[in-house]
Protein backbone atom coordinates (compact mmCIF):
# COMPACT_ATOMS: atom_id res chain seq x y z
CA UNK A 1 0.00 0.00 0.00
CA UNK A 2 1.33 3.62 -1.08
CA UNK A 3 1.38 6.16 1.76
CA UNK A 4 0.59 9.22 -0.41
CA UNK A 5 0.97 10.97 2.99
CA UNK A 6 4.15 10.39 2.94
CA UNK A 7 5.18 11.50 -0.50
CA UNK A 8 3.24 15.30 0.33
CA UNK A 9 1.57 15.88 3.55
CA UNK A 10 -0.73 18.60 1.16
CA UNK A 11 -2.33 15.70 -0.75
CA UNK A 12 -6.20 15.38 0.38
CA UNK A 13 -7.60 14.15 -2.75
CA UNK A 14 -6.95 10.90 -4.42
CA UNK A 15 -8.21 7.86 -6.39
CA UNK A 16 -7.68 4.37 -5.50
CA UNK A 17 -8.53 0.71 -5.93
CA UNK A 18 -10.59 -0.93 -3.36
CA UNK A 19 -8.17 -4.29 -2.35
CA UNK A 20 -10.68 -5.68 0.50
CA UNK A 21 -13.66 -4.72 2.47
CA UNK A 22 -14.65 -6.78 5.56
CA UNK A 23 -17.45 -6.12 7.97
CA UNK A 24 -16.63 -5.24 11.41
CA UNK A 25 -19.12 -4.45 14.00
CA UNK A 26 -21.64 -2.58 12.21
CA UNK A 27 -18.85 -0.78 10.08
CA UNK A 28 -17.02 -1.63 7.20
CA UNK A 29 -13.38 -1.49 7.17
CA UNK A 30 -11.29 -1.09 3.90
CA UNK A 31 -8.23 -1.60 2.31
CA UNK A 32 -6.83 0.31 -0.54
CA UNK A 33 -4.11 -0.38 -2.96
CA UNK A 34 -2.94 3.96 -1.82
CA UNK A 35 -4.00 6.00 0.52
CA UNK A 36 -3.60 10.12 1.91
CA UNK A 37 -5.05 8.91 4.62
CA UNK A 38 -2.78 9.08 8.14
CA UNK A 39 -3.70 6.13 10.52
CA UNK A 40 -3.77 6.40 14.25
CA UNK A 41 -0.23 5.95 15.46
CA UNK A 42 2.49 6.98 17.36
CA UNK A 43 0.10 8.81 19.68
CA UNK A 44 -1.43 10.71 17.01
CA UNK A 45 -5.72 10.41 16.33
CA UNK A 46 -6.23 9.81 12.60
CA UNK A 47 -6.96 11.90 9.87
CA UNK A 48 -11.17 12.35 8.81
CA UNK A 49 -12.53 12.39 5.51
CA UNK A 50 -14.50 10.77 2.85
CA UNK A 51 -14.19 7.31 0.75
CA UNK A 52 -16.55 7.06 -1.83
CA UNK A 53 -18.56 9.87 -0.63
CA UNK A 54 -19.20 7.95 3.03
CA UNK A 55 -17.41 9.42 5.80
CA UNK A 56 -14.09 7.48 7.54
CA UNK A 57 -15.06 7.38 10.92
CA UNK A 58 -11.46 5.98 11.86
CA UNK A 59 -8.18 4.68 10.45
CA UNK A 60 -6.26 2.06 11.73
CA UNK A 61 -2.84 0.49 10.60
CA UNK A 62 -2.52 -3.50 11.58
CA UNK A 63 0.49 -5.54 10.63
CA UNK A 64 1.53 -2.45 7.76
CA UNK A 65 -2.47 -2.39 6.07
CA UNK A 66 -4.16 0.77 6.57
CA UNK A 67 -8.05 -0.01 7.19
CA UNK A 68 -10.55 3.11 6.18
CA UNK A 69 -13.33 2.30 8.77
CA UNK A 70 -17.11 3.30 6.32
CA UNK A 71 -20.33 2.71 7.06
CA UNK A 72 -21.05 1.33 3.86
CA UNK A 73 -19.67 -1.23 1.92
CA UNK A 74 -17.20 -0.77 -0.91
CA UNK A 75 -16.82 -3.33 -4.17
CA UNK A 76 -13.68 -5.05 -4.13
CA UNK A 77 -12.01 -4.11 -7.60
CA UNK A 78 -13.55 -0.80 -7.41
CA UNK A 79 -11.96 2.46 -7.82
CA UNK A 80 -12.83 5.02 -5.44
CA UNK A 81 -12.36 8.82 -4.38
CA UNK A 82 -10.75 9.63 -1.40
CA UNK A 83 -11.05 12.99 0.46
CA UNK A 84 -9.01 13.95 3.36
CA UNK A 85 -10.20 16.79 5.96
CA UNK A 86 -7.12 19.60 5.63
CA UNK A 87 -8.43 21.66 8.48
CA UNK A 88 -8.45 18.50 11.11
CA UNK A 89 -4.81 17.05 9.35
CA UNK A 90 -3.24 21.06 9.28
CA UNK A 91 -4.67 21.30 12.72
CA UNK A 92 -2.74 18.04 14.06
CA UNK A 93 0.39 19.42 12.07
CA UNK A 94 0.54 22.36 13.81
CA UNK A 95 -0.29 20.39 17.72
CA UNK A 96 2.57 17.68 16.80
CA UNK A 97 5.03 19.87 14.99
CA UNK A 98 5.11 22.18 18.36
CA UNK A 99 4.95 19.32 20.85
CA UNK A 100 8.69 18.53 18.68
CA UNK A 101 9.82 21.66 19.54
CA UNK A 102 8.95 21.56 22.86
CA UNK A 103 10.45 17.97 23.65
CA UNK A 104 13.48 19.15 21.97
CA UNK A 105 13.93 22.31 24.26
CA UNK A 106 13.44 20.30 26.99
CA UNK A 107 15.53 17.23 25.94
CA UNK A 108 18.73 19.86 24.89
CA UNK A 109 17.97 22.19 28.22
CA UNK A 110 17.03 19.57 30.86
CA UNK A 111 18.35 16.14 29.57
CA UNK A 112 14.17 14.68 30.06
CA UNK A 113 12.89 11.90 27.69
CA UNK A 114 9.72 12.38 25.95
CA UNK A 115 7.91 9.33 27.10
CA UNK A 116 4.27 9.77 26.52
CA UNK A 117 2.54 11.04 23.64
CA UNK A 118 -1.59 11.62 22.92
CA UNK A 119 -2.49 13.99 20.29
CA UNK A 120 -6.88 14.24 20.29
CA UNK A 121 -9.79 16.66 19.40
CA UNK A 122 -9.29 18.70 22.28
CA UNK A 123 -5.95 18.91 23.88
CA UNK A 124 -2.16 17.32 23.38
CA UNK A 125 -0.28 15.97 26.29
CA UNK A 126 3.30 14.94 26.55
CA UNK A 127 4.79 13.24 29.64
CA UNK A 128 9.01 14.10 30.41
CA UNK A 129 10.57 11.42 32.55
CA UNK A 130 11.67 14.53 35.36
CA UNK A 131 10.48 17.11 37.09
CA UNK A 132 9.76 21.01 35.79
CA UNK A 133 7.94 23.89 36.93
CA UNK A 134 5.50 26.75 35.51
CA UNK A 135 8.54 28.91 35.40
CA UNK A 136 10.83 26.60 33.77
CA UNK A 137 8.15 25.94 31.31
CA UNK A 138 7.37 29.30 30.61
CA UNK A 139 11.29 29.69 29.81
CA UNK A 140 10.84 27.14 27.09
CA UNK A 141 7.74 28.80 25.77
CA UNK A 142 9.15 31.82 24.61
CA UNK A 143 12.16 30.38 22.81
CA UNK A 144 9.57 27.42 21.39
CA UNK A 145 7.68 30.47 19.67
CA UNK A 146 10.91 32.63 19.01
CA UNK A 147 11.74 29.50 16.74
CA UNK A 148 8.71 29.56 15.19
CA UNK A 149 8.90 32.70 14.47
CA UNK A 150 12.05 32.37 12.75
CA UNK A 151 10.58 30.12 10.14
CA UNK A 152 12.74 27.22 10.29
CA UNK A 153 12.06 24.11 7.78
CA UNK A 154 10.78 20.62 9.15
CA UNK A 155 12.81 18.33 7.01
CA UNK A 156 11.60 14.55 7.21
CA UNK A 157 14.08 11.88 5.87
CA UNK A 158 13.72 8.00 5.80
CA UNK A 159 18.52 7.48 6.09
CA UNK A 160 19.87 4.04 5.43
CA UNK A 161 20.83 2.10 7.93
CA UNK A 162 24.46 3.29 7.78
CA UNK A 163 23.63 7.28 8.51
CA UNK A 164 21.15 6.23 10.74
CA UNK A 165 24.08 4.72 13.42
CA UNK A 166 25.59 8.42 13.14
CA UNK A 167 23.07 10.64 13.69
CA UNK A 168 21.43 11.55 17.21
CA UNK A 169 18.28 11.69 17.67
CA UNK A 170 15.43 11.34 19.87
CA UNK A 171 12.92 7.92 19.61
CA UNK A 172 11.01 5.99 22.59
CA UNK A 173 11.85 2.72 19.86
CA UNK A 174 14.61 0.87 19.08
CA UNK A 175 14.30 0.72 16.23
CA UNK A 176 16.71 -0.43 13.12
CA UNK A 177 14.85 -0.12 9.51
CA UNK A 178 12.71 2.21 7.82
CA UNK A 179 13.17 4.88 10.35
CA UNK A 180 11.61 8.45 9.55
CA UNK A 181 13.47 11.03 11.07
CA UNK A 182 11.40 14.11 11.60
CA UNK A 183 14.26 17.42 11.98
CA UNK A 184 14.58 20.71 13.07
CA UNK A 185 17.42 22.17 12.35
CA UNK A 186 19.40 23.25 15.57
CA UNK A 187 16.16 22.12 17.71
CA UNK A 188 15.11 18.51 17.39
CA UNK A 189 15.70 15.30 15.76
CA UNK A 190 13.41 12.58 16.31
CA UNK A 191 11.61 9.73 15.11
CA UNK A 192 8.31 9.72 13.80
CA UNK A 193 5.76 8.91 11.73
CA UNK A 194 2.74 11.91 11.54
CA UNK A 195 2.62 14.35 8.79
CA UNK A 196 4.48 17.77 9.98
CA UNK A 197 4.17 21.37 8.89
CA UNK A 198 6.64 22.15 6.28
CA UNK A 199 7.98 25.22 8.01
CA UNK A 200 8.04 25.79 11.74
CA UNK A 201 6.21 29.21 10.89
CA UNK A 202 3.23 27.50 9.85
CA UNK A 203 2.43 26.30 13.59
CA UNK A 204 1.74 30.20 14.13
CA UNK A 205 1.64 29.89 18.18
CA UNK A 206 2.56 28.02 20.81
CA UNK A 207 1.08 28.10 24.55
CA UNK A 208 1.65 25.48 27.40
CA UNK A 209 -1.78 25.34 29.16
CA UNK A 210 -0.52 23.22 32.27
CA UNK A 211 1.62 21.26 33.74
CA UNK A 212 1.15 18.57 36.77
CA UNK A 213 3.41 15.76 38.34
CA UNK A 214 2.61 12.31 36.40
CA UNK A 215 4.55 9.02 36.97
CA UNK A 216 7.44 10.45 38.90
CA UNK A 217 8.12 13.12 36.33
CA UNK A 218 5.74 15.61 34.60
CA UNK A 219 2.43 15.85 32.16
CA UNK A 220 2.29 18.82 29.84
CA UNK A 221 -0.17 20.59 28.28
CA UNK A 222 -0.19 22.65 25.05
CA UNK A 223 -2.20 24.31 22.28
CA UNK A 224 -0.56 25.51 18.83
CA UNK A 225 -1.73 27.46 16.39
CA UNK A 226 -5.92 27.80 15.93
CA UNK A 227 -6.32 25.86 19.05
CA UNK A 228 -4.30 28.07 21.35
CA UNK A 229 -6.08 31.50 19.52
CA UNK A 230 -9.27 29.63 20.28
CA UNK A 231 -8.67 29.09 23.95
CA UNK A 232 -7.38 32.96 24.17
CA UNK A 233 -10.80 33.87 23.08
CA UNK A 234 -12.86 32.32 25.29
CA UNK A 235 -10.24 33.49 28.45
CA UNK A 236 -10.68 36.92 27.12
CA UNK A 237 -14.52 36.81 26.70
CA UNK A 238 -14.13 35.42 29.99
CA UNK A 239 -11.98 38.26 31.54
CA UNK A 240 -14.27 40.61 29.83
CA UNK A 241 -17.11 39.70 31.30
CA UNK A 242 -15.50 39.54 34.69
CA UNK A 243 -14.36 42.95 34.18
CA UNK A 244 -17.97 44.55 33.28
CA UNK A 245 -19.73 42.91 36.28
CA UNK A 246 -17.08 43.99 38.86
CA UNK A 247 -16.16 47.30 37.04
CA UNK A 248 -12.58 46.92 36.92
CA UNK A 249 -10.09 47.16 34.53
CA UNK A 250 -8.85 43.91 32.94
CA UNK A 251 -5.44 43.71 34.17
CA UNK A 252 -7.07 44.32 37.22
CA UNK A 253 -9.66 41.45 37.25
CA UNK A 254 -7.91 39.27 39.74
CA UNK A 255 -7.20 42.07 42.53
CA UNK A 256 -11.25 42.64 42.08
CA UNK A 257 -11.99 39.19 42.63
CA UNK A 258 -9.49 38.75 45.58
CA UNK A 259 -11.07 41.86 46.79
CA UNK A 260 -14.94 40.80 46.45
CA UNK A 261 -13.91 37.26 48.01
CA UNK A 262 -12.56 39.15 51.49
CA UNK A 263 -15.62 41.52 51.45
CA UNK A 264 -17.77 37.69 51.00
CA UNK A 265 -15.84 36.43 53.93
CA UNK A 266 -16.66 39.57 56.33
CA UNK A 267 -19.80 39.21 55.03
CA UNK A 268 -20.90 35.50 55.95
CA UNK A 269 -18.95 36.11 59.01
CA UNK A 270 -21.27 38.58 60.29
CA UNK A 271 -23.99 36.79 58.74
CA UNK A 272 -23.29 33.94 60.76
CA UNK A 273 -22.60 36.07 63.75
CA UNK A 274 -26.39 36.99 63.53
CA UNK A 275 -27.43 33.68 62.74
CA UNK A 276 -26.11 32.68 65.86
CA UNK A 277 -27.69 35.29 67.75
CA UNK A 278 -31.30 34.51 66.24
CA UNK A 279 -30.80 30.78 67.11
CA UNK A 280 -29.65 31.44 70.42
CA UNK A 281 -33.10 33.52 70.82
CA UNK A 282 -34.66 30.44 69.08
CA UNK A 283 -33.44 28.66 71.73
CA UNK A 284 -34.59 31.04 74.50
CA UNK A 285 -37.99 30.48 73.65
CA UNK A 286 -38.39 26.90 73.83
CA UNK A 287 -40.12 25.03 76.40
CA UNK A 288 -38.64 24.28 79.98
CA UNK A 289 -37.36 20.59 80.50
CA UNK A 290 -39.64 20.03 82.89
CA UNK A 291 -42.56 20.67 80.23
CA UNK A 292 -41.19 18.01 77.52
CA UNK A 293 -37.92 16.20 77.53
CA UNK A 294 -37.70 16.68 73.50
CA UNK A 295 -37.54 19.49 71.72
CA UNK A 296 -37.78 20.44 67.96
CA UNK A 297 -36.54 23.62 66.08
CA UNK A 298 -36.84 25.26 62.72
CA UNK A 299 -34.27 27.61 61.31
CA UNK A 300 -32.95 29.56 58.27
CA UNK A 301 -29.56 28.16 57.12
CA UNK A 302 -27.51 28.16 59.44
CA UNK A 303 -23.61 26.86 59.76
CA UNK A 304 -23.26 22.91 60.22
CA UNK A 305 -20.78 23.79 62.80
CA UNK A 306 -23.15 26.11 64.69
CA UNK A 307 -25.81 23.81 64.22
CA UNK A 308 -23.84 21.18 65.80
CA UNK A 309 -22.63 22.89 68.54
CA UNK A 310 -26.62 24.53 69.74
CA UNK A 311 -27.89 20.35 69.41
CA UNK A 312 -24.63 19.34 72.17
CA UNK A 313 -25.94 22.58 74.13
CA UNK A 314 -29.42 21.27 74.32
CA UNK A 315 -28.58 17.72 74.82
CA UNK A 316 -27.02 19.03 78.48
CA UNK A 317 -30.59 20.61 79.28
CA UNK A 318 -33.54 18.16 77.83
CA UNK A 319 -33.16 14.41 77.92
CA UNK A 320 -35.02 13.24 74.77
CA UNK A 321 -34.23 13.83 71.33
CA UNK A 322 -33.21 17.28 70.55
CA UNK A 323 -33.75 18.61 66.69
CA UNK A 324 -32.53 21.42 64.54
CA UNK A 325 -33.89 21.11 61.08
CA UNK A 326 -31.99 24.15 59.15
CA UNK A 327 -33.67 25.26 55.48
CA UNK A 328 -36.87 25.61 54.39
CA UNK A 329 -39.95 24.07 52.90
CA UNK A 330 -39.11 24.92 49.39
CA UNK A 331 -35.73 23.70 49.05
CA UNK A 332 -35.44 21.24 51.72
CA UNK A 333 -33.72 21.08 55.13
CA UNK A 334 -30.47 20.01 56.89
CA UNK A 335 -31.25 18.23 60.02
CA UNK A 336 -29.01 17.52 63.06
CA UNK A 337 -30.55 15.39 65.93
CA UNK A 338 -29.27 14.35 69.26
CA UNK A 339 -30.06 13.07 72.25
CA UNK A 340 -28.13 12.39 75.84
CA UNK A 341 -30.07 9.48 75.93
CA UNK A 342 -31.89 7.86 73.50
CA UNK A 343 -30.89 6.32 70.04
CA UNK A 344 -30.85 8.89 67.65
CA UNK A 345 -30.97 6.53 64.89
CA UNK A 346 -34.23 4.97 65.33
CA UNK A 347 -35.51 9.10 64.72
CA UNK A 348 -33.80 8.95 61.56
CA UNK A 349 -35.37 5.57 60.56
CA UNK A 350 -38.89 7.31 61.14
CA UNK A 351 -37.79 10.28 58.63
CA UNK A 352 -36.38 8.04 55.75
CA UNK A 353 -39.21 5.75 55.97
CA UNK A 354 -42.32 8.70 56.11
CA UNK A 355 -40.02 11.17 53.52
CA UNK A 356 -37.35 9.25 52.19
CA UNK A 357 -34.99 11.25 54.46
CA UNK A 358 -31.47 11.05 53.61
CA UNK A 359 -28.47 10.56 56.45
CA UNK A 360 -27.22 8.73 59.08
CA UNK A 361 -24.72 8.39 62.22
CA UNK A 362 -24.54 7.24 65.58
CA UNK A 363 -27.02 6.15 68.61
CA UNK A 364 -26.03 9.68 70.28
CA UNK A 365 -26.20 12.10 67.19
CA UNK A 366 -27.39 11.95 63.82
CA UNK A 367 -27.62 14.15 60.40
CA UNK A 368 -28.70 14.43 57.20
CA UNK A 369 -31.13 15.85 54.82
CA UNK A 370 -34.90 15.60 53.76
CA UNK A 371 -37.60 17.24 51.32
CA UNK A 372 -40.80 18.07 53.67
CA UNK A 373 -42.89 20.75 54.95
CA UNK A 374 -42.31 21.93 58.53
CA UNK A 375 -45.43 21.20 59.73
CA UNK A 376 -45.55 17.81 58.80
CA UNK A 377 -41.91 16.71 60.17
CA UNK A 378 -43.47 18.78 62.91
CA UNK A 379 -46.54 16.37 63.12
CA UNK A 380 -44.42 13.16 62.60
CA UNK A 381 -41.92 13.90 65.30
CA UNK A 382 -43.88 14.01 68.07
CA UNK A 383 -42.15 12.77 70.71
Amino acid sequence: MKKLFYEDIHIVDFEAIVVDCVADEGFYRVSLNQTAFFPEEGGQGADRGTLAGFSVVDVQIEQGVIWHFVEQPLTVGSVVTGHVDWEQRFDYMQQHSGEHIVSGLVHGRYGYDNVGFHLGKEEVTFDFNGSLNLSQLREIEAEANRIIWQDLPVRVTFPNKEKLEQMEYRSKLELTEDVRIVEIPGVDSCACCAPHVDTTGQIGVLKVTGVQSHRGGVRVTILCGARAVKEFTVHQDSVTAISTLLSAKQDAVAEAVFHLKEENLRMKERANELQARLLALQVSTLPSPDVQSSVILFTGDLDTIALRNTVNSLCERYSGYCCIFSGDDNRGYRYIIGSASLDCRQAATILRETFGAKGGGTAPMVQGSIMADAKDIQNTLRF
